[in-house]
């Protein structure tokens, strides 16, 4: 891949507006990110992440995974009959209906799941490092109401 297939920051210029930066940043954390969990020892894509993270956190339903990340259930079902494959996660009987599938982290999705989580919180460290510690205040709150702000779009959708 040549520059010139990529914009950088500097490419972007000065006169950048907010959503051509936005969209540059989106790009560069998604392929840093994605190159940083497929070097993991057990490696992940970032929809393998979240949706491991997801499970973790209690959404152990094709259902609840699907309305979360905003998939349709073949999609949805095709990544998790992967993690299933793979040994990252389990599927049994709901407790509650025996016509759902509960899901559950194995031992070896918990180990792949906290070992991407410290590499990406180790990227973050690193990334942010240059801010002070103002930024970084404002830099959080900020970021949460622009995803918040995304999300509601998503849902009315």
């Amino acid at each position: 891949m040549t520059t010139r297939d990529t914009e950088t920051f500097d490419e972007l210029g000065p006169d950048a507006s907010l959503g051509e930066v936005l969209l540059a940043l989106g790009g560069r954390l998604t392929r840093l990110q994605t190159e940083l969990l497929a070097g993991l020892e057990q490696p992940l894509t970032i929809r393998q992440y979240r949706i491991l993270s997801r499970v973790g956190a209690g959404h152990t339903s094709l259902t609840a995974l699907c309305k979360l990340a905003h998939r349709n259930p073949s999609t949805m079902s095709e990544s998790v009959d992967k993690l299933v494959t793979q040994g990252f996660l389990s599927r049994k009987p709901s407790a509650k209906s025996r016509r759902t599938m509960q899901l559950e982290l194995t031992a070896k999705g918990v180990e792949a799941r906290d070992a991407a989580r410290r590499a990406l919180d180790k990227f973050t460290a690193e990334l942010t490092a240059g801010l002070t510690p103002e930024v970084r205040a404002q830099l959080l709150p900020a970021l949460s109401g622009l995803y918040h702000s995304v999300q509601g779009n998503l849902d009315d959708r």
